[in-house]
């Protein structure tokens, strides 16, 4: 036939030429369509000639799931097709050179007109038959193929000789919400590297990422960890830049930082600094993958520091979790996870003759290929100014043409044998953790970005409000919280779709009823028709949330989007993974009849489930066991996903009875996104407003001039006396704040999907309410809010026992069970504050004595005596503001106003050193910790000076500290502040002796301060100034960050909004390296400072010291604490307080 001939035939025609043909064949491989619309890999299993199965007479078996399906032969697309090959196309002359990558137009394929991309267009006469290279929208890149010019069709394609307005490249538009600024670009090197480039001429902070679409499950299964390795070694030097640390130094010191993190199928690398250093920057970025060193010299030290990072995994829920997601994978595919260790990184290759360094260039050589990399750059340059820049810095990197396998082209077998997942797992957690979690796992969702199938079922099963499964549960007082999730970074050969409940201590006995609560939704999901109107409402809110969603610095935006880069269509790349395009119903239900018994796991956790637990997991050693489902639990889900006669009418009356519906249509969508006038004036820093009333007379306003969103931020302070008065009525208000927004959570839980939250929780000596979101329905919330905490005189039994539980854990866990380095900090907080939050094993020890009675009128006494300060940012006006704090003063219904707010104060540590050493509060963690600070009293020049020797030696601490004395993997320095105190802080959590660690931090400050003293240059000193006054400029990206920035000046009451610029402003006249010197020689050295110490009890030795080291003795002027309430009670009595402002 001829291919006129051919497309002039009808279905059954060419389907029977095909069949003829030999192509169609019983066992061949090919694409087949799903009822979900997208074609997928099938083996076909019989070719019929039956008359009946003339519109269908091809059965398939989806490669690596059970379905199977009588197609047409539009439902199947055959691999290249020799035959089609041959037959001859009448190429037009047309001119492709217009068409560039990134151009969409219609390709023609087996048959049909499909939507794709171009991808490359050539010259070469190789490809003078089919120039244009192009991907299908919505296919992996396996479907990638060569095409004519007259199997394409595109506005921009015209006959060779006729004149073309479009011969320069097209330009993509990315999709982006309002907030941001940046003009975006999207191109692709030659090398096949794409990139997006974000240019704002008023860029205050630059920043790149790449990814690169190789991780976890594409190194060998027998070494895991290597590819986490491997992101370790690129950062140890390039052929250009070999020095190890330098480019960590030079980031810190030009106002930025770095990092990169390894996931299952991808890897990203990030950093951000001052704009004026970008272009260096990236220098130094691009050599990672053009020419890095990968110096064997470094393998030792980085698999030190991999397993370090390993280690503090061991009391991590999420670490275990994934460890034993390795114990059920299937062997013969990729998927497995892996931080990596010592054990797998080094001791057992070396067991077996294996060469890791080898291994590891192996990895880097044969996967990081540019045509798999995406890059995303932001800069004040032009868009053309930084193209020309990757141009140059990136073009050298090497495409070795190589596309790493993700989706469906992982592997033909499933990730996880149904006799392997359909099962019961135990865990016994380190901490008090008590969950139950369904999961399922799916075929990988990314194919399906536009019409997000599994948004529906997440949206139902994980809905709050009146009527919801969760609402039924918690009246129950059997859970404490739900939500709804995916497998995160996980994914990429599958997906996982999962309902976590955390459980009630009643909720123990009720794992059945829980269940049957869960499958008699699903069931009615399953049997009752998509409602439109839902996905509809689904669809606006997240239109308008994208529309209106905030800004956010480039480090955590470019590596967001290098990532979705090599995911979705360049201009899809902020908008795709968030908006719904499609309504897809046949999809959504595709999703849901996939949550069934036969393919779920159920996973407990719980302290109570350890004579269960009679099996370890193979990466911690964690208690668990794999059991099969419990027969009565199968037996009551049964029933409840299929109830009566299996009917939709059936399975809504089942649900009712429980009292589950649907969601009711949202109140809280946001009408009115209209925003407020500009005054002529506009003051760049908040204002106080005049008084309105004797409870609100410190209320602070800044009208929204910069992002122009509907949005308001709101911070409420309410300080009362009852709050502080003593541990016991701490604790009460704490619980308090969860009961009241427990019995909101119905109410609020529509408001908080429509972009509207609040937070109620207790401060230092008051209780903060904060107001976030479009400022169309703050009012409404906030009236609803103060009603609650005014009417709930007596907290229900049901909201009592769900609070209580759930604070019970988290204060446990956070008095036995925090890692040693945040247990330094509480002992210290402990230590110097007065007035403030008690400790949470104090605040433990009350709880366990409170009855829900305790709480009864509770609100009467915390606002019978009250001061309210505000602080209001956004779309609002003066009057607004001051019609909010009113409104809030009169829904407390407060009765007398403070003269004086309750004592605050902080000590001044004792003079010299003092070293303070405590045993860990948890008996499982493997760590020490040691925690210094140097204390300093507060002044503008001194935190700037400060800040200065933080940045002279912070980098250099982590290069020296962590990678080549490998102490561990928590290692820095910093600063920090409270209302009174200046500190700097060096803080190393370590296997090692927390002696020996302890003296490599006091090692590093002597010899660095007499680095600054001796050998510190001028340009050195004048780097990390402008490295500052670049921290210092950076504009905030969003709401959020400014009010972040207010709030530590408004909850300390100094009220010095404006101590940033004057910091700014102070640095620009000069800080000379004299005046520098002396500071640190006269006030740093000479500051008391403290060493916090927490010293392991788990029964493990300590890492060995390294050859030729030693714990060397202390002075005698070392001052030893070695216990803990008296040490507090004594300090208390003796030391020096500076309070903090209570004036009214």
């Amino acid at each position: 036939l001829s291919e006129a001939e051919w497309l002039k035939g009808t279905a059954s025609e060419r389907l029977a030429f095909a069949m003829t043909g030999g192509e169609i064949q019983v066992g061949q491989k090919l694409q087949a369509k799903f009822w979900d619309g997208v074609f997928y890999p099938a083996e076909v299993l019989v070719v019929s000639n039956s008359a009946k199965r003339t519109k269908a007479p091809i059965k398939v078996r989806y490669v690596g799931y059970p379905d199977e399906a009588w197609l047409s032969e539009a439902e199947i697309r055959l691999k290249k097709q020799k035959q089609k090959q041959k037959q001859a196309r009448q190429s037009m002359t047309v001119d492709v050179s217009v068409l560039s990558p990134g151009v969409r137009l219609q390709a023609f394929a087996e048959g049909a007109w499909h939507s794709a991309e171009v991808v490359a267009v050539s010259a070469a006469s190789k490809r003078s038959k089919a120039p244009v290279k192009v991907t299908y929208l919505g296919y992996t890149s396996a479907s990638d193929e060569w095409l004519a010019a007259d199997h394409l069709r595109c506005k921009l394609l015209k006959p060779a000789g006729e004149e073309s307005s479009a011969r320069v490249r097209k330009k993509i538009e990315v999709k982006k919400p309002d907030t941001h600024n940046r003009t975006y670009s999207y191109f692709r090197l030659p090398n096949q590297l794409q990139v997006i480039v974000g240019s704002e001429a008023e860029c205050d902070v630059a920043g790149a990422a790449l990814c690169v679409n190789v991780g976890m499950c594409h190194e060998r299964k027998d070494l895991p960890g290597l590819a986490h390795f491997l992101e370790h070694m690129l950062f140890t030097g390039t052929k250009k830049y070999p020095k190890e640390g330098e480019y960590h130094e030079f980031m810190n010191q030009n106002g930025g930082m770095a990092n990169a993190y390894t996931t299952c199928y991808f890897t990203n690398y990030m950093f951000q600094v001052k704009p004026e250093k970008l272009e260096e920057a990236l220098d130094r970025f691009a050599g990672f993958f053009a020419e890095p060193l990968l110096s064997r010299d470094c393998t030792e030290r980085e698999i030190n520091a991999v397993d370090s990072e390993f280690q503090g995994g061991h009391t991590n829920p999420w670490w275990r979790y994934i460890g034993i997601m390795n114990m059920s994978a299937n062997p013969d595919h990729p998927f497995h996870v892996a931080v990596g260790s010592n054990k797998m990184l080094r001791d057992e290759p070396k067991e077996r003759g294996l060469d890791l360094y080898e291994e590891m260039k192996k990895l880097y050589e044969s996967c990081y290929s540019a045509n798999g990399m995406a890059l995303v750059v932001f800069g004040q340059e032009s868009a053309d100014k930084m193209e020309s820049i990757i141009r140059s810095k990136f073009g050298s990197v090497k495409n070795k043409k190589v596309k790493m396998p993700i989706g469906d082209g992982v592997s033909d077998k499933p990730p996880f044998l149904p006799s392997d997942w359909n099962r019961l797992l135990l865990q016994m957690p380190v901490k008090d953790f008590k969950e139950l979690e369904f999961s399922w796992v799916l075929p990988w969702q990314d194919p399906f970005w536009r019409s997000k199938p599994t948004a529906y079922p997440s949206h139902i099963i994980g809905y709050e409000g009146a009527g919801s499964m969760i609402s039924v549960l918690k009246q129950q007082g059997v859970i404490s919280r739900c939500s709804t999730s995916n497998g995160a970074w996980l994914e990429g050969a599958f997906s996982l779709f999962k309902v976590c409940f955390e459980l009630s201590d009643a909720g123990l006995q009720k794992i059945k009823e829980i269940g049957t609560h869960l499958f008699a939704l699903i069931g009615m999901l399953q049997k009752c028709p998509v409602e439109k109107w839902i996905f509809d409402e689904m669809a606006s809110l997240r239109k308008i949330q994208f529309k209106f969603s905030e800004d956010t610095q480039p480090f955590d935006l470019c590596p967001d989007m290098a990532l979705s880069l090599l995911r979705r269509p360049p201009a899809e790349v902020l908008a795709g993974g968030e908006l719904l395009y499609k309504y897809d119903p046949k999809a959504i239900a595709s999703v849901m009849a996939k949550l069934t018994l036969d393919s779920v796991r159920v996973t407990h956790q719980a302290k109570s489930l350890a004579d269960r637990c009679v099996d370890k997991d193979t990466s911690y050693d964690s208690p668990m066991v794999f059991l099969p489902l419990e027969e009565e639990w199968l037996s009551a889900w049964k029933a409840a996903l299929n109830p009566g006669d299996g009917s939709a009418e059936a399975a809504v009356t089942a649900a009712g009875t429980l009292g589950i519906t649907l969601p009711k249509p949202n109140p809280f969508i946001p009408e009115d996104l209209s925003l407020r006038a500009l005054p002529a004036d506009r003051p760049p820093l908040p204002v106080k407003l005049p008084a309105t009333g004797q409870f609100a007379t410190s209320v602070f306003f800044r009208q929204d001039d910069i992002f122009r969103q509907p949005k308001d931020q709101i911070v409420f302070i309410i300080y009362s006396p009852f709050v502080s008065k003593d541990v016991e009525s701490s604790t009460k208000v704490e619980l308090w704040c969860l009961a009241v927004s427990e019995a909101l959570n119905e109410f609020t839980y529509d408001a908080e999907i429509a972009g509207v939250s609040y937070s109620l929780t207790m401060g230092s000596g008051s209780v903060n309410l904060v107001i976030a979101g479009f400022n169309d329905k703050l009012a409404v919330l906030l009236d609803a809010i103060t009603e609650k905490m005014v009417s709930m005189v007596e907290v229900p039994e049901n909201i009592f026992s769900i609070v209580a539980d759930s604070y019970g854990d988290d204060l446990k866990n956070s008095a036995f069970h925090s890692p040693p380095y945040r247990q330094c900090g509480m002992r210290f907080n402990e230590l110097v504050n007065r007035g403030t939050a008690p400790p949470a094993y104090k605040k433990f020890e009350v709880f366990q004595k409170l009855k829900r009675e305790d709480l009864s009128g509770l609100a009467s006494k915390l606002f019978e005596s009250c001061h309210i300060e505000a602080l209001v940012l956004g779309n609002a006006s003066p009057e607004d503001a001051q019609g909010l704090a009113a409104a809030l003063a009169r829904g407390l219904k407060l009765q007398k106003p403070l003269t004086s707010l309750p004592e605050r104060a902080e000590a001044t540590l004792p003079a010299g050193s003092t070293l303070w050493s405590l045993d860990s509060t948890d008996e499982e963690d493997p760590n020490h910790a040691v925690f210094l600070r140097i204390q300093m009293r507060d002044s503008m020049e001194d935190e700037n000076m400060l800040r200065l020797v933080d940045k002279i030696l912070s980098a250099k601490f982590f290069d020296i500290l962590r990678t080549q004395q490998q102490l561990g993997y928590i290692v820095q320095m910093g600063t920090s502040s409270s209302p009174n105190f200046l500190y700097l802080y060096a803080v190393v959590q370590t296997e090692f002796h927390p002696d020996y660690a302890r003296s490599r931090i006091d090692h590093f400050l002597t010899e660095h301060f007499k680095y600054i003293e001796e050998e510190l240059s001028q340009e050195e000193l004048q780097t990390c100034v402008d490295g500052i006054l670049s921290d210092l400029r950076m504009k905030p990206k969003n709401l959020h960050e400014e009010m972040a920035r207010y709030q530590f000046f408004l909850s300390n009451r100094t009220y010095d909004f404006g101590r940033r610029q004057r910091s700014i402003e102070f640095l620009e006249a000069g800080v000379t390296l004299e005046a520098l010197r002396a500071f640190t020689r006269e006030k740093v050295q000479t500051a008391p400072r403290i060493y916090n110490q927490v010293k392991k009890v788990m029964q493990k030795s300590d890492k060995e010291l390294p050859e030729g080291a030693s714990i060397p003795e202390d002075g005698p002027d070392l001052r030893v604490w070695k216990t803990h309430a008296e040490v507090v009670e004594t300090f208390a009595a003796s030391a020096e307080w500076i309070p903090i402002s209570s004036s009214v």
